[in-house]
């Protein structure tokens, strides 16, 4: 957990298996003494006793169809010292293995525009408490849920070296990578040998 800054703006990329996710992450971040902001989709902050939780706590609203509106809200949640917590999948994988799908750059253009620090975070075996696209919970068995905090990624030099877009692009295949072989190697730890 010392991988999470104490203070200061960053952005928690985590892979998403479940839905489930946020409050496994959540309560890692709060363990950690931090206040998670996530980046969440409108659809969710109109969901009544969800929806006011959302906003009282600070979350971020993401219209997928006004994409601007949430980066500049987020943009100034992170300048204000946010540890925001971002999806980039933009949603549950659909793969099989539960590998991350290709990324949205949102991330990684949040954190190349505010300097602050983009984290990967793979976690793996919420997908046995609440299978993926499911509303039914595995109440069988105790189901193990590992989560690693990865080394920041190294984006300002891609910043100072490339164009805006190219550097978006490279950052954002250098944070697909970092998260896809940290979630390989949890998953293959969790196979018995």
């Amino acid at each position: 957990m010392d991988r999470i800054p104490s203070r200061g703006g960053a952005v928690l990329a985590v892979n998403h298996v479940s839905e489930i996710d946020p409050l496994l992450i959540a309560e890692l971040v709060l363990a950690r003494g931090r206040t998670p902001a996530f980046l969440a989709k409108t659809s969710l902050f109109s969901r009544g006793l969800v929806g006011t939780w959302f906003r009282a706590a600070g979350h971020v609203e993401v219209d997928r169809d006004h994409g601007g509106d949430g980066f500049g809200a987020a943009l100034r949640a992170l300048r204000g010292g946010a540890l925001l917590v971002v999806y980039p999948e933009g949603s549950i994988t659909v793969d099989q293995r539960g590998r991350p799908m290709p990324l949205k750059t949102g991330a990684v253009r949040l954190a190349l525009e505010s300097g602050a620090p983009l984290i990967p975070v793979a976690q793996w075996g919420a997908q046995e408490i609440l299978p993926a696209y499911s509303r039914r919970p595995s109440l069988l068995g105790r189901p193990k849920v590992s989560i690693h905090i990865g080394l920041p990624l190294g984006l300002a030099d891609l910043a100072e070296g490339m164009s805006p877009s190219d550097a978006v692009t490279a950052g954002t295949r250098q944070l697909h990578e970092a998260l896809t072989r940290m979630v390989d190697k949890l998953a293959r730890e969790r196979i018995p040998q």
